[in-house]
């Protein structure tokens, strides 16, 4: 009978060797791997084998058609990405602690929250001209691969409801109240509650079905059924214009969408609900300096934003 396995693994790995790992990984061949870490086929081999021989389990199942990671090989590659990505952070924060310029910034918005990049974006770029500055659109965070791989050093995205339960530190940044858009000259334009609305064609990102299930349930009436997940705000805005679809959105979405004359906002007692912009973090103290000043433009620009929704609304 074989001897049982540890419940501790005493792991001795390098970064090369996971270096090597990554590349026949990702690129499901040791050729190719041996190319693009500058080695013979053969030490991509040994370095693979030494680091099973270190895991105590195979990595890769292996067959004519190249090699794909195992259970265990698929975890080390997803828990390596973070690890490389905190590397290139670290390298990045010495050098701007040191010299006071460059590095690299990765961050993600969705559609909503990217209404406060203009102005953050201005101020930072002011402040730190010198630095590689890398901006993504995304709908989710937890849809990421980038973002589960630790790619981005944070996201601001747009949340309604209850905040997930994901282990991430979330900090509000901005509420939006939300109304129902439509074309102009849409059959139901006058429409001043939303159980005349429960037939139409709605078009919705990621939280938008779960957020008319609320707001319909609210008033003991079954959500429409006709309910399309759009993830392109771009893609929704054309969609509103050309259909009969309805939207929720922030009016200052739409002012800024640059189609505010081709569409409009019913007129609902409201607000029906509140769209939250919320920072997305992982860990605060691994941000480098460049990605702290971001924020600090970020909510500099979120306070002014909601100073003056407050007046407006005074």
């Amino acid at each position: 009978m074989a001897p049982p396995l540890p419940s501790t693994l005493n792991l001795n790995l390098s970064l090369r060797q996971l270096q090597i790992f990554r590349a026949v990984a990702e690129s499901g061949s040791i050729r190719s791997a041996a190319r693009s870490v500058h080695l013979t086929q053969p030490a991509v081999t040994h370095a693979v084998r030494e680091l099973e021989r270190s895991v105590g389990t195979p990595l890769f199942v292996r067959s004519v058609k190249g090699v794909v990671p195992t259970d265990i090989g698929a975890a080390l590659l997803r828990r390596s990405r973070l690890l490389f990505n905190e590397v290139r952070r670290t390298q990045e924060e010495i050098v701007q602690l040191r010299d006071g310029t460059g590095g690299q910034l990765c961050i993600a918005f969705s559609s909503a929250a990217g209404q406060l990049l203009p102005d953050a974006l201005t101020d930072f770029r002011a402040r730190r001209p010198g630095v590689a500055l890398e901006l993504h659109e995304i709908t989710w965070s937890t849809g990421d691969d980038r973002w589960r791989s630790g790619g981005y050093d944070f996201a601001v995205v747009s949340e309604s409801g209850e905040p997930q339960d994901d282990g991430l530190l979330r900090e509000k940044l901005l509420e939006l109240p939300l109304s129902v858009v439509a074309r102009a000259g849409h059959p139901l334009a006058q429409a001043r509650t939303l159980a005349r609305l429960q037939q139409s064609t709605w078009l919705v990102p990621g939280y938008g079905r779960a957020l008319l299930q609320r707001l319909y349930a609210a008033q003991h009436r079954a959500p429409p059924a006709d309910v399309v997940t759009c993830h392109s705000t771009q893609l929704a805005l054309e969609l509103l214009q050309r259909t009969d679809a309805l939207a929720l959105m922030s009016s200052d979405m739409l002012a800024a969408s640059g189609v505010a004359g081709a569409l409009l906002c019913l007129p609902l007692p409201g607000p029906l609900a509140l769209l939250r912009i919320s920072l997305l973090l992982r860990d605060p103290d691994a941000l480098t300096p460049a990605a702290r000043l971001f924020l600090a433009c970020l909510r500099r620009v979120a306070d002014r934003h909601q100073v003056a929704t407050a007046r407006g609304g005074a």
